[in-house]
C-alpha cells in the first residue's frame, strides 16, 4: 500500500526525485561514503535514470508529495530487490528504495507473465528426475564498477596542460595537477566501433526544448544556433577523430568555490562544509577510475574535449574563464564555457540519447527534463552572470547516436538560484566565513 503522508523534514530528506547519480551522492552525505547499487540481476543502472524515492518505516513519515512503502524490499535480502525497485545500501545503514514508473510498469508485465507461466506450469504433468540434466546456467558475476590504477599515476598541469607520471602529485606551474587514467581495453573498443559507425546529425533544437526553462523564443538567436550547428556538423563529419588514450578523474575536492557548486543545495552543502579542510589538506592521487557507461561519459567529454581545442576555423574558438560576484553568498565564483562561436558562450553537456530517439523508452523524456532543469539551465544562467551577453548557446550531444543541437538560452533560471542562495547565506554562515577567511588571507 502506497499513500503521502507530510511530515517536517530537513531539505535534503524532502528530496523526492533525482538521478541515481545524485541519489548515491545523497547517500554518500547522509549515510556512508561506501554504498552499491542494487537493480535487476546483472543489471547496471544508468547514472542518468531518474528515480523518486519511497520511504519505509525505518525512514519516517515521508515530506508533501513523497511516497511511503509498506512492502519488503528485498526479494532476496542484499542481493536482489523486489520487482521494480532499485536499491542503494552501505554496511551498517538503512537501505535507500527507488522506484520510477517505468520500473513500475515492467514489474507489473513480469508479474502478469509469471503468474501466467505458474498457470501453464501447474497444468502440465511433473518432470521425474531422469529428465532433467542437473546442469544449471552458472551464475554471471556482475561487471565491476571500478578498477584499480597502477603506479605511477597520470597527471596534467591545469595550467600549461604538459603531462607526467609520479606516484605522487607534484605542484606544476604552482597548481596542483589534475590526475588521468587510462582508457580501459573495453572503452577503447567502444569509441572505436562509435567513431567507425558515427554521422554527425545537427537537428534544429525545437525537437527537444519546446517548453524548456530559459529557451529563447528569438529569431536573432535561432539563427545563430543554426549556423553553429550546421557549421559544427560540417566541422565534425570533415574531422580526422581519434579515441582519447586518457581521461581527466572527476575530483570533487576543490580550493574554490565553482559555478556548479552553486546549482543545487546537496552539492553546495558537500562543498561548503568541506572546503576549508580540502584547502589545507595533502592532495592525496586516486587510486581508482571507474568502468562501464561512467568511464564512457569521462572519456567522451575528453575526446570532445581534444577535438574542438583542434578546431580551424574563424567563428570557432575555445572558451573563456568567467567570474562573477555571488551578492548573496559574498563569494566570487568561475567557471569556463567549453567553446565561443562568434562571441557568444557555448557549453557542451552529453547525453546518452535524446528522448525522441528512443519513443519507447519513456523515461528517457523524464531523464532530459530533469537534467535540462537541475543542471543544463542552471549552469547558462550562471555563466551568463560573468558575460555581458544576453544568452548562450547549449551543444547537446548524444553519446550513442552522433545527434546534436544547439539551443539559446537566456538566464531565466537565476530568479530561483537567488532565491536559495539566501537561505543558505543563512544556513552556513560559519562555513562561508571561514571560506572567505582563507581566501582574502591568500590575496594578502
Amino acid at each position: 500500500m502506497i499513500k503521502s503522508t507530510p511530515c517536517a523534514q530537513s531539505e535534503d530528506e524532502k528530496m523526492i526525485e533525482a538521478t541515481l547519480n545524485e541519489w548515491k551522492k545523497w547517500y554518500a552525505e547522509n549515510r556512508t561514503e561506501e554504498c552499491r547499487v542494487i537493480g535487476n540481476r546483472h543489471e547496471e543502472v544508468d547514472d542518468d535514470e531518474v528515480f523518486i524515492r519511497l520511504w519505509n518505516t525505518q525512514d519516517g513519515n515521508p515530506p508533501v508529495g513523497g511516497e511511503s512503502f509498506n512492502s519488503k524490499a528485498w526479494k532476496k535480502p542484499g542481493s536482489t530487490p523486489a520487482p521494480g525497485l532499485v536499491i542503494v545500501t552501505g554496511k551498517g545503514e538503512p537501505p535507500l528504495i527507488l522506484t520510477n514508473q517505468k520500473r513500475r510498469e515492467e514489474a507489473a508485465e513480469e508479474t502478469k507473465k509469471w503468474e501466467l507461466q505458474k498457470s501453464e506450469k501447474a497444468s502440465k504433468p511433473k518432470k521425474t528426475a531422469g529428465d532433467t540434466n542437473g546442469a544449471g546456467e552458472k551464475t554471471k558475476k556482475e561487471p565491476p564498477a571500478s578498477r584499480f590504477l597502477k603506479k605511477p599515476y597520470q597527471w596534467r598541469c591545469r595550467d600549461c596542460g604538459e603531462e607526467f607520471e609520479a606516484t605522487k602529485p607534484e605542484v606544476h606551474c604552482k597548481r596542483k595537477p589534475r590526475q588521468r587514467a587510462e582508457v580501459s581495453r573495453d572503452s577503447t573498443k567502444w569509441f572505436n566501433q562509435f567513431l567507425e559507425d558515427v554521422t554527425w546529425t545537427y537537428i534544429p533544437h525545437r525537437e527537444v526544448s519546446t517548453g524548456l526553462i530559459g529557451v529563447i523564443d528569438d529569431e536573432e538567436s535561432d539563427t545563430l544556433a543554426i549556423e553553429a550547428g550546421d557549421s559544427l556538423e560540417k566541422i565534425l563529419n570533415g574531422k580526422e577523430m581519434i579515441t582519447p588514450k586518457y581521461f581527466d578523474l572527476y575530483n570533487e575536492r576543490t580550493r574554490y568555490l565553482r559555478v556548479s557548486d552553486l546549482k543545487e543545495h546537496s552539492k553546495f552543502k558537500r562543498v561548503v562544509n568541506r572546503i576549508t579542510g580540502w584547502r589545507e589538506a595533502k592532495q592525496k592521487p586516486v587510486e581508482k577510475a571507474p568502468l562501464g557507461m561512467v568511464e564512457i561519459g569521462h572519456a567522451f567529454d575528453e575526446f570532445l574535449g581534444e577535438t574542438f581545442e583542434n578546431i580551424e576555423s574563424d567563428d570557432w574558438a575555445k572558451g573563456e574563464r568567467v567570474r562573477f560576484d555571488c551578492e548573496e553568498l559574498g563569494v566570487s565564483v568561475g567557471g569556463t564555457p567549453d567553446l565561443n562561436f562568434k562571441g557568444v558562450p557555448v557549453e557542451t553537456k552529453t547525453l546518452r540519447v535524446f528522448p525522441h530517439e528512443v519513443p519507447e523508452d519513456k523515461n528517457q523524456k523524464s531523464i532530459f527534463k530533469y537534467k535540462w532543469k537541475k543542471n543544463y539551465a542552471k549552469q547558462a544562467a550562471l555563466y551568463l552572470q560573468g558575460v555581458d551577453n544576453e544568452f548562450m548557446l547549449l551543444l547537446l550531444i548524444s553519446r550513442e547516436s552522433g545527434t546534436f543541437t544547439v539551443v539559446p538560452v537566456d538566464d531565466e533560471a537565476m530568479a530561483a538560484m537567488q532565491d536559495n542562495w539566501v537561505v543558505w547565506a543563512k544556513k552556513y554562515t560559519k562555513q562561508l566565513d571561514a571560506y572567505k577567511k582563507l581566501i582574502s588571507q591568500e590575496e594578502e
